[in-house]
């Protein structure tokens, strides 16, 4: 740097200084007038919002509580139990819904796929006639009749969460 430019450099730093001195008051209070301390990043509260639980992606991951299924027996009891049994054993004109027959149905596919199945066809005479809520309570208590873990959210009739959880074979 040339000696022309290194004088007004420090020229011009003295210049700033003077003008701190002047508007503050002291030399000593510079720091308040640079602006107010900066936390450490850690320190700092977050803006963003909370990221949201993941959703569940199996059925093993307790995706219905126990009063949703409890609502679901009751809505069986009503609308299903005339033809698939009180113990869901199936009839002469409906399948079992429990053990070997629900695995083999169901195994590999979504919730949404049980959902819309129930919603769509049942009851045979009177299909998506119950409302969103009774079909999914079924589905949860469905769910609880084989042996599916509860948690502690409820089953929403929601088909793109539903359309990512599979239904799994239960471990041994």
């Amino acid at each position: 740097m040339s000696r022309r430019r290194l004088i007004g450099a420090t020229w011009c730093m003295r210049l700033a200084v003077a003008i701190l001195v002047l508007v503050t008051g002291s030399a000593c209070s510079t720091v308040a007038v640079t602006g107010p301390p900066v936390a450490a990043d850690d320190e700092l509260p977050s803006t963003e919002p909370a990221p949201p639980s993941a959703p569940p992606t199996s059925v093993l991951d307790g995706i219905f509580t126990e009063a949703q299924a409890a609502r679901g027996r009751a809505a069986y009891d009503a609308h299903c139990a005339e033809c698939h049994g009180e113990e869901l054993g199936g009839g002469e004109m409906a399948p079992g819904l429990t053990g070997v027959a629900f695995r083999f149905r169901w195994r590999g596919l979504k919730v949404a796929d049980i959902y819309d199945s129930v919603q769509s066809t049942m009851p045979p005479e009177e299909p998506a006639t119950l409302g969103d809520q009774p079909y999914i309570d079924i589905v949860a208590f469905l769910l609880s009749a084989n042996g599916y873990p509860t948690g502690d959210r409820e089953l929403a009739a929601d088909s793109r969460l539903l359309e990512g959880v599979a239904v799994e074979r239960m471990p041994p």
